[in-house]
C-alpha cells in the first residue's frame, strides 16, 4: 500500500509552513517499483528530477551538496534562497541591494514553481494519447478469418503467430479485443486477458498479461475513451523478483562493480527486417560482424538495486514491476530498467554490449549485441540468471558461465552467477520467470526468433 508523501505549500510567504496533503493511498501500479497510485505522482517528479521544476504539489528540491552544504535528502527550499531567486531574478546589479539579498517584498508563488496547470496538462496528454499501432504481419494474423489456425510457409506472419502462441496467447480472444468489431455483442467464451487457458506454452503470459480491460476513468478530459476499454499493454502491472547476484551487489570497496570487458566472438547469424534488409546492412557493415571477436561490455545480471529509494510501498531492491511490452517494436532499444541493453552507432563495431544466451543445441553460447534481435533476445536471457553450463557450451571466446576474469572490487564465481537449477542459491537467486526463462531456452533457435519476431510486432 501506498502511503501520502507529497507536500503542497499554503499560499504564504513563508515557505517553511507547508501542509502535507498528499495523494490518495492505495495499491501502486506506476513506476518500477509500482510506488505510485496516481500518474501525477510521476509527472511531478519528471519536472522536478528531469527538468528541475518544482510545483505547488511537491516544492520540496533536490538538495545537492555543492549547493546546500550538508544536505543529504530532499527539502523545503531555504526561504532566503527561493525569495532572492523570485525577487531578484533578472534584475540589473544597479538596482539590487548589497549581497545578501534581503526579501524586498512579499513571496510571489507563482515565480517560484511551475504553474499549477502544467502537470494537470501532462496528465491529460499522456492518458489520451493512444498507443502504437501493430506491426503488419501482427495485423495480418488478427484479422484472417481464422487467428488460431496455424499458418503454414516462411512468411513473416507464419513467424509471428507462431511466435505469439508460444508467448501463451489466445489469438482468437487478442483478435476479439484488438480489432474493430470482431467482439460478439455477448461476448466470445474466452480468456478476457486472451491469455490460451489450455497451453500456455512458455507462460510469458503469466506476467506479461497480454490485454487487460480499464474501469471507469476518473479523467477529466477524454474519459470516454478511456473508460471499459481493451488496453493491449502486456502487463500484470505487479511487482515480480529479479535476479540477484550479490557479489555484485556487495562490492569490497562499497563502490559499484566496475564496468568489465569481455572478448565474445560474434555467432548469432544476422536476420532480416521487414524491408528485406540485414541489419548490420542499415549500419554500413555489410554483414561482417558474424565470426568476429569483440571485446564486449559485459551486461550485468544482478537486478537487484538498492539506489533506489525503498521507502514508498514494500518493494525490495530485486522487486521490480512487470514492464508493459506495449510499443516495444516501434520504440526499440534500451531495454530493462536501467537501459543496460542498449544499442549504440559508437561502440556497435568495436566494443558492443554482450552476454550469453542458451537454446536447445547450445548453452551459454556468446551474445553480441549488433541489433534489434540482438538486443531483445539479450532482454530476454537477462530475467533469469543463465543456465549451468555442462556439455553443449561452446569453447568459443567469451562462450560459458559470464565470470568476469579480472575484477577489482567484486568476487564472483559461476555458482553466484550461473547456480544449478536445484541448488539453494538457485531458489533464492534466480527470478520469478526462473522457470518460463528455462522453457524458452529449451526451444530451438527458430522457435526463440519466432518470439522475438512477435514482439517486434507490439
Amino acid at each position: 500500500m501506498i502511503p501520502r508523501n507529497f507536500t503542497v505549500h499554503t499560499a504564504t510567504t513563508d515557505l517553511q509552513n507547508g501542509t502535507v496533503t498528499g495523494f490518495v493511498g492505495g495499491v501502486g501500479r506506476f513506476g518500477l517499483r509500482a510506488n505510485g497510485v496516481e500518474i501525477l505522482q510521476f509527472i511531478v517528479g519528471g519536472l522536478q528530477g528531469e527538468l528541475s521544476f518544482t510545483s505547488l504539489l511537491n516544492g520540496a528540491e533536490i538538495v545537492f551538496p555543492t549547493l546546500f552544504p550538508g544536505g543529504r535528502t530532499q527539502t523545503i527550499e531555504p526561504l532566503a534562497c527561493a525569495m532572492g531567486l523570485s525577487e531578484t531574478f533578472g534584475q540589473p546589479a544597479s538596482v539590487l541591494p548589497p549581497p545578501p539579498f534581503p526579501p524586498p517584498g512579499p513571496v510571489d508563488l507563482n515565480t517560484l514553481e511551475v504553474h499549477l496547470s502544467t502537470p494537470f496538462s501532462i496528465r491529460n496528454l499522456l492518458r489520451n494519447t493512444a498507443p502504437p499501432e501493430f506491426g503488419d504481419a501482427l495485423l495480418d494474423v488478427l484479422q484472417s478469418r481464422d487467428p488460431g489456425k496455424p499458418l503454414h510457409g516462411n512468411s513473416k506472419s507464419t513467424m509471428v503467430q507462431r511466435g505469439a502462441q508460444l508467448f501463451g496467447i489466445d489469438l482468437v480472444a487478442f483478435a476479439n479485443r484488438t480489432v474493430g468489431g470482431a467482439m460478439k455483442a455477448g461476448g466470445d467464451g474466452h480468456d478476457d486477458n486472451a491469455i490460451n487457458q489450455t497451453d500456455r506454452k512458455l507462460n510469458c503470459v503469466g506476467c506479461h498479461t497480454p490485454i487487460s480491460k480499464t474501469g471507469q476513468s476518473p479523467a477529466d478530459v477524454g474519459a470516454e475513451h478511456l473508460t471499459n476499454v481493451w488496453a493491449p499493454i502486456f502487463s500484470d502491472l505487479l511487482l515480480h523478483h529479479m535476479p540477484v547476484i550479490n557479489g555484485e551487489r556487495q562490492t569490497t570497496n562499497g563502490l559499484p562493480r566496475n564496468v568489465v570487458a569481455i572478448s565474445r566472438l560474434a555467432t548469432r547469424a544476422s536476420h532480416k527486417g521487414d524491408d528485406g534488409a540485414k541489419d548490420e546492412d542499415r549500419d554500413g557493415d555489410p554483414g561482417r560482424a558474424k565470426g568476429r571477436v569483440f571485446d564486449t561490455f559485459d551486461l550485468k545480471r544482478n537486478f537487484a538495486d538498492d539506489t533506489f529509494s525503498n521507502s514508498k510501498a514494500s518493494a525490495e531492491g530485486s522487486g521490480f514491476r512487470t514492464a508493459p511490452l506495449m510499443g516495444l517494436g516501434r520504440i526499440g532499444a534500451p531495454f530493462l530498467h536501467d537501459a543496460r541493453v542498449y544499442l549504440s552507432r559508437d561502440t556497435v563495431k568495436s566494443t558492443p554490449a554482450g552476454t550469453v544466451t542458451t537454446n536447445r543445441e547450445l548453452t551459454n553460447a556468446p551474445l553480441v549485441v549488433h541489433s534489434l534481435d540482438d538486443a531483445i533476445l539479450a532482454a530476454i536471457e537477462l530475467h533469469d540468471l543463465p543456465a549451468p553450463d555442462n556439455e553443449r557450451t561452446p569453447k568459443t571466446p567469451g562462450a560459458g558461465c559470464p565470470v568476469p576474469q579480472e575484477t577489482i572490487n567484486v568476487t564472483e564465481t559461476a555458482a553466484d552467477v550461473c547456480p544449478d537449477y536445484s541448488s539453494t542459491t538457485s531458489q533464492t537467486n534466480r527470478s520469478d520467470s526462473r522457470e518460463v526463462i528455462r522453457r524458452f531456452r529449451e526451444l530451438g533457435s527458430e522457435d526463440q526468433q519466432a518470439v522475438i519476431e512477435f514482439l517486434k510486432q507490439l
